[in-house]
């Protein structure tokens, strides 16, 4: 079982050229350089040459590849897309979908790209209800993404786990009908508050999402320990996936490990846990 660690996504805003040199020494699993909203309007043009030339010439390592782009069917959207060298990214981050017609006109526009993955960015009322058919609209779609700005905005809640516990069970809900990963809101309450940081992992994590973004180096390290399963969890996954091959080759459904009736629909959750906590140590964190 193979997957593409996101325990952490980078946020840079792509005119700040010593940031994003910055931003691959960093232990973030994806860096997702900024065209969007991060970037005043005066210097798009300035950020697309910047990020071009940070895509061409940075050592990413094992780092994913992103660059968020304009709103789809915008004029910086097209200016992105064509000064971008898309041969060296991974995913494009796609702000503010509402629907799924906006992602069957992307894959026309990347027809071109067929390995250009795309990671959603659900940041509305209307892109939450319909989160679903987001999520099945096109193969090449990564992950979704909760952006709770414009969510919180529209509806007028405030940024609370209780106000952003619909949103958040939704999506991870339509990403797991999907097979594909959630990534929760940044922690916006304090950049540097490292255990502020950690608790709101802990509530994505426990509703199903795979990582989190991140805007300050600070939060890297807590998002990546709460998403890294630690080694008792792995030493019981790998009991739990154990003996039920055990079992399984005895020709037998039923098996006990830890004094825990073994449940065959949870073996993929096992092996998912083992494989998260390889690709971590690969990583280095």
């Amino acid at each position: 079982m193979t997957l593409r660690l996101r325990r952490s996504l980078m946020l840079t805003p792509g005119h700040r050229a010593e940031r994003l040199a910055k931003a691959v020494t960093l232990a973030a699993d994806s860096l997702a350089f900024d065209l969007e909203d991060g970037v005043p309007p005066a210097r798009k043009a300035e950020a697309r040459a910047v990020i071009a030339e940070a895509l061409r010439t940075l050592d990413f390592g094992r780092r994913e590849r992103v660059v968020r782009v304009n709103a789809i069917g915008s004029p910086d959207f097209e200016a992105d897309l064509a000064a971008l060298p898309l041969d060296r990214i991974d995913a494009i981050m796609v702000p503010k979908v509402e629907s799924a017609a906006e992602l069957h006109a992307l894959d026309a526009r990347l027809a071109d790209h067929p390995g250009l993955g795309t990671i959603v960015m659900l940041e509305t009322p209307r892109g939450v209800l319909r989160a679903l058919d987001i999520a099945e609209a096109s193969r090449r779609t990564l992950a979704l993404f909760f952006g709770p700005g414009d969510y919180t905005l529209q509806t007028g809640g405030s940024l609370t786990p209780a106000t952003l516990a619909m949103p958040r069970a939704v999506i991870a809900a339509a990403a797991g009908a999907a097979g594909i990963q959630a990534l929760d809101a940044p922690y916006l309450l304090g950049l540097r508050d490292v255990e502020g940081t950690r608790a709101d992992a802990e509530i994505a994590r426990e509703l199903g999402f795979s990582g989190k973004v991140v805007f300050h180096p600070d939060q890297i390290a807590p998002v990546n320990a709460v998403f890294t399963p630690d080694a008792r969890t792995v030493a019981h996954a790998e009991r739990y996936v154990a003996a039920f091959r055990e079992a399984a080759a005895r020709g037998e459904n039923v098996a006990y490990v830890d004094g825990e009736f073994i449940a065959m629909d949870l073996v993929p959750r096992m092996e998912r846990i083992i494989a998260i906590a390889r690709e971590a140590a690969l990583a280095g964190a």
